[in-house]
């Protein structure tokens, strides 16, 4: 069961492995079997987090909560949401 390491910004394929108590990181990446990137994954993770927090209108504030999901930064966070939703979050959130 993956955990909410995902938030921490500086996570890695190494450290995830250890909360799992994997000792090679290869092992994790291939009984995930990821059709994608390691952090185009861990970025589907935290932007899902951040569509499920503003639509439980857990805070309106969108880079709060970017930070609280594990963005390092505004412009790496929207980027992300874009590629993930073809939209920025006042356009996806418009509807």
């Amino acid at each position: 069961k993956l955990t909410c390491d995902y938030r921490d910004p500086d996570i890695s394929l190494n450290m995830l492995a250890a909360s799992f108590a994997l000792t090679a990181p290869h092992c994790l990446a291939l009984c995930m079997n990821w059709d994608v990137s390691f952090s185009a994954y861990i970025n589907s993770l935290r932007i899902e987090e951040f569509i499920q927090r503003v639509r439980s209108k857990e805070s309106t504030n969108y880079q709060d909560i970017f930070y609280d999901v594990g963005f390092r930064s505004r412009a790496t966070a929207l980027r992300n949401f874009k590629q993930y939703t073809g939209k920025i979050p006042s356009e996806y959130f418009s509807n």
